[in-house]
């Protein structure tokens, strides 16, 4: 139809159904009272990006009303009554879960976003940038999760091959005092004896201190990774609760853009696209939590063995591991009753030297007397061996 030239023309001469938008909009122009209904569609049509030049009033409407069947068949309506049970229903329920459990950051974000008046769109193309983002935090925590899970074996199997050849090393020389101890026992021992004696102790103090001082720096390294793989939580979480919550806006705009026909393509696809981040960051959300899961099991393994040493170094060389910060406080509620078992190990001490300086007519005492205890007890009172009298 031409619209150039209008002049006086009454708007019920006009078919407005088999008009165009941009016709319509012409005709208000040229001021022609156009039916509200025709020029709200109209502008609609023209400011929305499937806008073009051939499809008619008529033609839409066709297509809507097909879309609208489809929707129908697909979810089918119940009767009012049931509407507002179901509507009371799931608001209850929507009330219990709001006060069991607490909102995620995913889900406090998109309230606010709706609150806001912002269009399921939009909420999909913002979320969608969100789960890919959290994705890529969780593919880099799994990746440092694996590097402190090396770093952890490669730790334990450093300590593990020091600790073997140290422990070999002070096994001899406790070998070696044992042997000299045995002298006393026989009545074969002299200067050189004790003189011995005490080199050996000295030597297996040092083993003992440097063993235990490498074993606590094990144990601090280990300790550090496990906090790393541990400070990786929230990275995870955020990636599963964005995910999830993506995946829900992208379905929900889907089924919305249904309602359109082909005007809601670009909502379609918009809302598949966030359905796919979601997923995707769901994926390397419980990705990255196996691998956390894997070596802090790994990790808490290594510090086990670290610490079993500590017990092998004692009995090999009679020095004992510092302490930690726990097991001071723990100390210090029995302190009076280390004092009287120190007391007790001082008077059998007493009690051997004066065996040791006997006659030799009486060396049943000597005999019986436990090497491993003789040993331990020397090594943590530090007395000078060279006076067999000391």
């Amino acid at each position: 139809m031409d619209v150039s030239r209008i002049e006086a023309i009454s708007p019920k001469q006009i078919d407005w159904r088999r008009l165009t938008a941009k016709e319509i909009i012409k005709y208000e122009q040229q001021g022609v009272d156009v039916p509200m209904q025709y020029l709200q569609w109209a502008q609609e049509f023209v400011n929305s990006i499937y806008s073009d030049d051939k499809t008619t009033y008529q033609m839409a409407s066709s297509l809507s009303s097909q879309s609208t069947s489809i929707n129908n068949v697909e979810t089918p309506q119940a009767s009012g009554d049931n509407e507002n049970v179901e509507d009371v229903g799931a608001s209850e329920d929507s009330e219990e879960n709001s006060e069991d459990e607490p909102k995620t950051e995913a889900q406090s974000k998109r309230e606010e976003l709706q609150e806001n008046g912002v269009s399921l769109r939009k909420q999909a193309l913002v979320f969608t940038g969100d789960s890919k983002e959290s994705k890529k935090e969780a593919i880099k925590s799994a990746f440092l999760i694996s590097a402190v899970e090396n770093a952890s074996e490669k730790e334990i199997e450093h300590l593990e091959t020091y600790m073997h050849f140290l422990l070999a090393q002070a096994e001899r020389t406790q070998d070696e005092f044992k042997n000299e101890v045995e002298k006393i026992n026989n009545n074969t021992s002299n200067k050189i004896t004790f003189a011995k004696m005490n080199m050996l102790q000295q030597k297996l103090e040092k083993f003992g201190t440097l063993g235990q001082a490498i074993i606590s720096d094990s144990e601090n390294d280990l300790t550090g990774y496990e906090t790393i793989i541990n400070a990786q939580t929230p990275a995870i979480e955020k990636a599963g609760v964005f995910g999830s919550e993506t995946i829900t806006i992208g379905d929900e705009l889907i089924d919305t853009a249904k309602s359109y026909g082909i005007w809601g393509i670009i909502d379609r696809i918009i809302g598949k696209s966030a359905v796919k981040a979601g997923q995707g960051a769901l994926k390397w959300s419980e990705k990255t939590g196996n691998i956390q899961s894997e070596a802090i099991s790994a990790n808490t393994a290594n510090l086990s063995t670290a610490s079993a040493f500590k017990a092998e170094v004692e009995s090999k060389t009679g020095v004992a591991a510092k302490p930690s910060a726990k097991e001071e406080t723990d100390n210090d509620q029995t302190t009076d009753k280390n004092k009287e078992t120190k007391a007790e190990t001082k008077t059998d001490k007493d009690n051997e030297n004066k065996t040791a300086q006997n006659d030799g007519t009486d060396t049943t005492d000597k005999v019986s007397t436990n090497i491993d205890e003789i040993l331990k007890r020397k090594i943590r009172k530090g007395e000078n061996v060279d006076n067999p009298t000391a």
